[in-house]
């Protein structure tokens, strides 16, 4: 056969230089940043993004494979580290948190702090918790506090003791008896020192009777003054044994909301707040002084009580709704399924017997705000 038409193997293989090429490994080429086919979209987006102002979107379309979600992404994250924070505890992003409302709990507060700040805000607030939780046990525990309690509660008792000791020399003198009965004090005509039987004061004489039924009515009057003076004592007792109480709980908290105080002086919302925690500390004191003398019902024992889990110290707690402590940047929040809760966020509940219970620790952040100060992609399916 005629072989002038044939072609080497080694004539139809294309070999590359390689020692054109100005690297040994493809490991030392700088991957390639810009987009290649693009230009127009390119262009559209770079000026989308330029606009930085409210009410403006950038819708993307196209055929799938053509890399929109990369190209929109990569634009982004440039845009992004243009605004990135030059420092570690730069103001933006900021942080949400939602906080107890103590004059109207169905409607809670919402804090905007600097970034990482939510997190260290619930930090100290937890740690407050547990701290006074400890010192209040030694407080109202302590040998001192409970001496001071008792001199207040004796010095009651020996007022009532000494106006009870009045009005029975005064019964006596009149003949007769105080006894105290499962419906008050009753006053009892006395003969030789002992109640009198129905048939001796049966054999009394009118005049008699008539006297005895007088200095009732008087000594009645007396008892009822008696009772009173009793009450308003009791009262008294009772209010210097709460200011003692209080004084000694105004003491405990000073310091610790001083420091917090100072730690977030910039912010007068989280100001108001730890006022508001600090005197509803002052009036709720026992939560603090039995919180560890009976554990709470678990979730399982709630359900089957028809009463949901409760936290005593729940005004104190704090909901980090957006959290941008390990932001470097404005966000950029990628929503692939954009619900309605995926976009607003949800507030969760807690299942009980006929029914569900809910609170601010249980709101959850959606897309939205997520994106707060930064970049919300959607996917339109």
């Amino acid at each position: 056969m005629p072989t002038r038409f044939e072609i080497p193997a080694e004539k139809v293989t294309w070999r590359c230089d390689l020692s054109y090429l100005p690297f040994t490994c493809t490991a030392e080429m700088t991957p390639l940043e810009d987009f290649i086919g693009q230009d127009r979209a390119i262009r559209a987006i770079e000026f989308g993004l330029g606009v930085n102002k409210p009410g403006f979107n950038i819708f993307v379309t196209g055929l799938t494979g053509t890399g929109k979600a990369s190209i929109i992404k990569a634009f982004l994250k440039k845009a992004t580290v243009k605004h990135a924070a030059p420092i570690l505890d730069a103001p933006k992003p900021e942080d949400w948190c939602y906080v107890y409302n103590f004059t109207d709990t169905d409607r809670p507060h919402a804090l905007r702090i600097r970034r990482g700040w939510g997190k260290a805000l619930k930090s100290d607030m937890d740690q407050l918790v547990q701290n006074l939780q400890r010192e209040a046990k030694k407080m109202f525990e302590s040998d001192e506090y409970a001496h001071q309690r008792q001199e207040m509660i004796e010095q009651l008792q020996k007022k009532q003791q000494v106006m009870m000791e009045g009005l029975m020399e005064e019964a006596s003198r009149n003949g007769l008896a105080l006894r105290m009965t499962p419906s008050g004090i009753a006053l009892l005509p006395v003969k030789d020192g002992k109640p009198m039987q129905d048939s001796d004061y049966l054999a009394l004489s009118s005049a008699e009777k008539k006297r005895l039924e007088e200095s009732r009515g008087e000594i009645e009057k007396k008892v009822e003054d008696t009772l009173r003076e009793g009450k308003k004592l009791e009262r008294e007792i009772a209010e210097k044994l709460e200011a003692a109480e209080t004084q000694a709980a105004d003491y405990l908290v000073r310091l610790p909301f001083a420091e917090l105080k100072q730690k977030y002086k910039d912010y007068p919302k989280v100001l108001v707040y730890l006022d508001g925690v600090r005197d509803h500390i002052l009036k709720n004191l026992q939560r603090f002084k039995t919180a560890d003398a009976a554990p709470a019902a678990g979730p399982l024992m709630a359900m089957q009580l028809g009463e949901a889990p409760s936290d005593p110290f729940l005004p104190y707690r704090v909901n980090v709704f957006v959290d941008n402590s390990d932001a470097q940047g404005p966000p950029i929040i990628v929503e692939t399924n954009p619900t309605y809760h995926n976009l607003f966020g949800v507030v969760e509940k807690k299942p009980i017997v006929g029914g569900y219970v809910t609170d601010f620790t249980l709101i959850k952040a959606g897309s939205i705000s997520r994106a707060n100060g930064g970049y919300l992609v959607l996917y339109d399916r």
